[in-house]
């Protein structure tokens, strides 16, 4: 097993561990939205007089959304189709077009000569976008407009795929499906109603997204190098540098980076990066 392989299990499982971890805090939502399911179904009980089975219901509505994230690790094909096609739905993608199909799939062959055993995702779909960016999200991919326009549509894609083939799409996938609603901070005032607030804020799963943030970015930013790595093995790493660059202009500091929430590492250590792979891999060929 290859140094790189070895680095790439050792980050998958520490992004497994930070799951787990996630699932477990995740209780706490759990157990608030028994609290107030169970007193919702108690009140309409005495207000109805209906046989309402609170308990029942409560713990499955509770417990329901932490079942369906493990099981969409452990069983993916289960649930990965049904949220990938959410995905494009709800983020306004649509089908590709016949042009469209055909530069993903002349971006693919590419990939397809430095490994001919590569499959391409069953569901991808195009983000009505102008730019170069493209997404993996359970076993889905999203593919802007602009790149299959462009001449970096095998790089980016190829980048993409480091994802689709580790844990990383379906690990986002898990950690999404935790969450029921998104949903800001509480304010403090009026400090009667946040008793309340809080709780709701906790049942959300926000609270728990918003205390373990900044570990998942941190380890969201390590998973790009090593989708960086992939594409450079095959044979896409000078492109994905390129295309990279185009992001330079718009590049701003962000205050203390290494523990901030930013989904992204910088872009210029990202091309340096990806320069002194590319160096690599063509003197491990030369030998």
């Amino acid at each position: 097993m290859s140094p790189t392989t070895t680095r790439n299990l050792a980050s998958q499982s520490t992004g497994l561990a930070l799951y787990a971890l996630t699932l477990a805090a995740h209780a706490l939502s759990a157990i608030a939205r028994v609290v107030i399911v169970y007193y919702c179904l108690w009140f309409a009980d005495v207000l109805t007089g209906w046989s309402i089975p609170a308990n029942t219901i409560a713990l499955i509505v509770a417990f329901a959304p932490l079942a369906v994230s493990l099981l969409s690790l452990l069983c993916p094909p289960l649930i990965a189709p049904i949220d990938g096609h959410w995905w494009e739905m709800s983020t306004g993608g649509r089908p590709p077009e016949q042009d469209e199909v055909e530069a993903f799939d002349e971006a693919f062959n590419q990939l397809q000569q430095a490994d001919p055993g590569l499959r391409a995702p069953r569901h991808w779909f195009v983000a009505e976008e102008p730019g170069y960016n493209a997404a993996a999200y359970a076993s889905s991919m999203r593919v802007d407009r602009g790149l299959l326009e462009s001449g970096y549509a095998a790089a980016v894609i190829a980048h993409e795929m480091g994802h689709l083939r580790s844990s990383d799409a379906h690990l986002t996938s898990a950690l999404n499906l935790l969450l029921l609603k998104p949903m800001s901070t509480p304010e403090m005032w009026p400090l009667w109603s946040l008793p309340f607030r809080g709780l709701v804020w906790l049942a959300s799963g926000q609270a728990v997204v918003w205390f373990t943030d900044n570990a998942w970015e941190m380890y969201w930013r390590s998973r790009e190098f090593a989708a960086d790595e992939y594409a450079v093995r095959l044979g896409q790493g000078y492109a994905l540098a390129q295309s990279l660059r185009h992001d330079l202009p718009y590049e701003r500091a962000i205050h203390r980076m290494r523990f901030s929430r930013a989904t992204h590492p910088y872009t210029k250590p990202r091309i340096a990066r990806l320069q002194t792979l590319i160096l690599a891999t063509q003197a491990e060929g030369a030998n």
